[in-house]
């Protein structure tokens, strides 16, 4: 008989239970992963959800502008008398030089108070104002007076130039200002 068979074999003392205290070590090393991937998930969320918010300020801003350029464009709104003295009951229509001639802080879009007294909203939407300044009068188009062919132009070649700004907020109060420069035919009939 073969001594070896009859003993049992046993492990050394000092090794007893390493086993566990690696897969502890495993396991919460996992366990730190996985709350990594949650915190950045989160931060992602939260980032898209601010640039939604800024996306819709900004489609305000862009609307109101929009809504603005329509305005001026029809019938002979661009000649209202808003435009040549300016009218408590249009603020939101300035003559060349009003709005740079305001006191501070009403004489500059981003630092002023955007309400009734300054500014129209669009359709009651109070997300969506502008106001608009005019910038010049009667300027004739560049290259229209030329003679071409040996003969001039007999067209319209006169604009009014208009400064549009539009400010959007969205429903987080996330802000954004569009302006834009916009020029109407201006002819003698």
């Amino acid at each position: 008989m073969n001594i070896l068979a009859q003993r049992p074999i046993r492990m050394p003392a000092r090794q007893r239970g390493a086993t566990l205290v690696i897969a502890l070590l495993v396991l919460v090393l996992i366990m730190m992963i996985g709350i990594t991937a949650i915190s950045t998930s989160d931060t992602q969320y939260k980032l898209a959800g601010n640039l939604q918010f800024e996306d819709s300020a900004l489609n305000n801003a862009e609307a109101a502008v929009t809504a603005a350029e329509n305005w001026l464009s029809t019938g002979s709104n661009f000649n209202d008398a808003g435009f040549a003295v300016y009218d408590n009951a249009k603020p939101h229509l300035l003559p060349i030089g009003r709005l740079a001639g305001l006191a501070s802080p009403d004489n500059d879009p981003l630092t002023m108070t955007w309400g009734a007294g300054n500014s129209v909203a669009v359709a009651g939407n109070t997300r969506q104002r502008y106001f608009i300044e005019q910038m010049s009068l009667n300027n004739k188009l560049q290259g229209s007076s030329q003679v071409v062919g040996g003969r001039t132009s007999s067209g319209c070649n006169q604009v009014n130039t208009y400064q549009i700004t539009g400010r959007g907020t969205s429903a987080r109060g996330a802000t954004k200002f569009v302006q834009s420069f916009y020029s109407v035919l201006n002819c003698p009939t």
